[in-house]
């Protein structure tokens, strides 16, 4: 998927900090499967809250919801992506009683949008073909036969730090007070920081930063 190396350190940081062990230095998928630990979150943009359902299999209702933002464009851009994340955080606030949304997860979900649109498209204009996206979610896999292949420029923290803040802007929706959108903060959540005040909100997956040298870097940024 051409992710660069800063990008792939971090991210998986913080899988490794979903292990009851960190220090083993690895995760699995089923160790990721943990409501509001590193990277699961409510408002999905495929799957239902943890409080109101299945968490973890693909969800075609819910992600109708995203599509229909596109309108039928052969392209998913900026503007219609962040306006469906948006949707979803407000659909789940509204129904879900234990609803979660702070600055990680403010983060995480934007982070998400910003991660399909780089791969599946350009990491720079977040232009990326409608039948790729679709493939990513719907069939879980990358869509080499609709012609599909990985970017010439590589996927980064300092990209995906640009797409979060333009995602932001598409939508209009208020950044939690204190949180600067951007590659810092994405670092920040993905090693289990809180993004506002930098306190430590995840022992493991911090634990894990000081293990893989991703706390290192982040210092070093």
């Amino acid at each position: 998927m051409n992710m660069g190396a800063d990008f792939s350190l971090f991210v998986g940081t913080a899988g490794i900090g979903s292990n009851p062990n960190p220090a083993s230095l690895y995760f699995d998928l089923d160790m990721l499967d943990r409501h509001d630990f590193v990277i699961e979150h409510d408002a999905s943009l495929s799957r239902a809250d943890a409080s109101t359902g299945n968490n973890y299999s693909f969800n075609q209702t819910i992600w109708n919801t995203v599509l229909q933002y596109f309108g039928g464009q052969p392209n998913a851009t900026i503007p219609p992506a962040a306006k469906a994340k948006f949707n979803r955080v407000k659909t789940e606030e509204a129904r879900d009683p234990n609803f979660s949304y702070g600055p990680v997860q403010f983060i995480f979900s934007y982070g998400e949008t910003a991660i399909y649109l780089s791969t599946m498209g350009d990491p720079t204009t977040g232009v990326a073909p409608v039948p790729y996206v679709r493939s990513l979610f719907e069939k879980e896999r990358l869509p080499y036969e609709l012609g599909w292949r990985p970017t010439v420029e590589p996927t980064t923290l300092n990209s995906l730090g640009a797409m979060l803040f333009a995602l932001n802007l598409a939508n209009g929706e208020p950044v939690p007070e204190g949180l600067i959108v951007g590659e810092h903060s994405l670092k920040a959540a993905l090693i289990g920081l809180d993004a506002v005040t930098g306190d430590v909100v995840n022992a493991k997956a911090y634990l894990a930063a000081t293990l893989t040298g991703a706390l290192a870097q982040l210092n070093a940024s």
